[in-house]
């Protein structure tokens, strides 16, 4: 039997600071990483810097260029450079434990069916950690609702149906011909990435698992608040309109035919609170969010580009090993 490689997997963007105490959390392992890739840009010369004057220790890392803006080509050409077994994603503002590699390969080592494994990203706010509690993590209902909760998991090792970018691994075997939807839109993140591919993983026939002790603390600054998330307002139109469209599109490659007429029936009428239908734009508009039937309206208006399309193209476009992204 051939001993499992990992790797790690930073995609960054001139952010040194963050970056540094990350890769010191993995420094600090009780199983070092085998690799280390951080994809960069050519013109970010704050990382390279950084870098550079980082002293030397015992973490194997190397840059990986890649030439296109968004964390989806970042992503992809990653994938492109990975030469371990399993690959571990991290964000660049994160601290592992000092268990977490090894958890992560205890884990695939004990199932060799599991294709991707998530763990618990505890997030700190910039005051406090956000130690609530949620037993449904990664959960895709039946009609495409998808309830997250990746940061507040607890309790034992458990199958998910989807995983979260900030905390996810994958078996190099399970991504054979798989790459980040280069649909998705977006100008540096494109939301909902981490679910789209995720749900190709298991779609291949391969098991997701969440356990909340591969544990990660985040450390996402405040000002880096995504227009989608769930509050009052509505700072940027136009994010939020990308981060609709990708959910919309995910979660109709994802569904068969029957699942699909429910979801959109339950998308137009319910909804969520991060993409409403009538049900959840009143009722949040009642609780004094002056955006909520704008945020209605966007997340409509992306439905009916993405049910527009399919009704021109009613399969899903696979990603495959003919989107190869060119990392140059």
């Amino acid at each position: 039997m051939t001993t499992p490689t990992i790797g790690v997997l930073i995609c960054t963007y001139r952010r040194p600071d963050a970056l540094l105490p990350c890769l010191a959390g993995l420094a600090a392992q009780s199983r070092l990483p085998d690799d280390v890739m951080l994809v960069v840009r050519p013109s970010d010369t704050a990382t390279r810097d950084a870098m550079a004057a980082r002293p030397a220790d015992s973490l194997p890392w190397r840059i990986v260029p890649v030439h296109e803006p968004g964390l989806v080509a970042a992503r992809n050409a990653g994938l492109a450079a990975n030469r371990c077994t399993i690959v571990s994603f991290c964000d660049d503002d994160t601290v592992a434990s000092p268990e977490w590699l090894q958890r992560i390969l205890a884990h695939f080592i004990a199932d060799p069916t599991l294709g991707g494994l998530g763990g618990r990203d505890r997030c700190h706010d910039g005051t406090c950690f956000d130690d609530r509690k949620r037993s449904v993590v990664g959960h895709l209902e039946w009609w495409g609702r998808a309830i997250g909760n990746h940061h507040l998991g607890f309790g034992p090792a458990r199958p998910v149906d989807f995983l979260k970018g900030a905390n996810m691994s994958f078996r190099a075997e399970a991504l054979r011909g798989l790459w980040f939807d280069t649909r998705l839109r977006g100008k540096g993140a494109q939301p909902n990435d981490d679910l789209s591919f995720s749900l190709s993983v298991k779609r291949g026939g391969w098991k997701l698992a969440y356990d909340p002790a591969v544990l990660i603390n985040h450390y996402a600054a405040g000002d880096q608040l995504r227009s989608y998330v769930v509050r009052p307002g509505l700072p940027d139109p136009v994010a939020y309109a990308e981060c609709c469209y990708n959910h919309a599109v995910t979660m109709w490659d994802e569904l068969s035919p029957t699942r699909r007429l429910a979801f959109a029936v339950w998308a137009r009428l319910i909804g969520t609170s991060t993409y409403p239908g009538i049900v959840q734009a009143a009722r949040f508009w009642l609780r004094r969010d002056p955006a909520a039937w704008r945020k209605f309206r966007i997340n409509q208006a992306a439905l009916s580009e993405v049910f527009a399309a399919a009704r021109h193209s009613p399969r899903p476009r696979a990603v495959t090993l003919l989107d190869t992204p060119k990392t140059r």
